[in-house]
């Protein structure tokens, strides 16, 4: 299998840690996003599972797939609406009770693949999107900011 099919593959199953962990090394890390330290792969999937509790219509539009090497830098737009609690494994932020608003953001992960495998999944949101994006959509004022 290509990077770009790993990588688009493990993309596409972000929201079901279930099937994701499949494709991922058995030492993978994710980094970036509003993690701010890199944490196993498997944690960072946990944070994708809360956001399809947040927004059971969640999903994952893939928009362009560039490859170097044995990277893929995956830019895509996420959104759903905002149906139930959304808990963010933040310190100080409590859990954002449903507000029915929809979100639509960008966001772009630079995916490692060893073999057939993500070794590593670092989350490059732009300026205006990704979670920072969403939080802002729907009104959430995140500590620190």
């Amino acid at each position: 299998m290509s990077v770009e099919q790993v990588a688009r593959d493990f993309v596409g199953m972000m929201l079901d840690p279930e099937k994701a962990k499949g494709l991922l090394a058995s030492d993978a890390m994710a980094s970036g996003g509003m993690s701010g330290q890199p944490v196993p792969a498997l944690e960072g999937l946990k944070l994708m599972a809360g956001m399809r509790t947040a927004m059971p219509d969640i999903k994952i539009d893939v928009k362009e797939i560039t490859v170097s090497g044995n990277q893929a830098t995956v830019k895509v737009i996420w959104g759903g609406t905002h149906t139930g609690p959304l808990e963010m494994p933040m310190p100080g932020m409590p859990p954002v009770p449903p507000t029915g608003r929809k979100v639509s953001v960008n966001d772009s992960y630079v995916v490692t693949v060893q073999g057939e495998k993500v070794s590593h999944l670092s989350v490059e949101s732009p300026a205006d999107g990704g979670g920072r994006a969403m939080m802002a959509q729907l009104g959430v004022r995140m500590p620190g900011m």
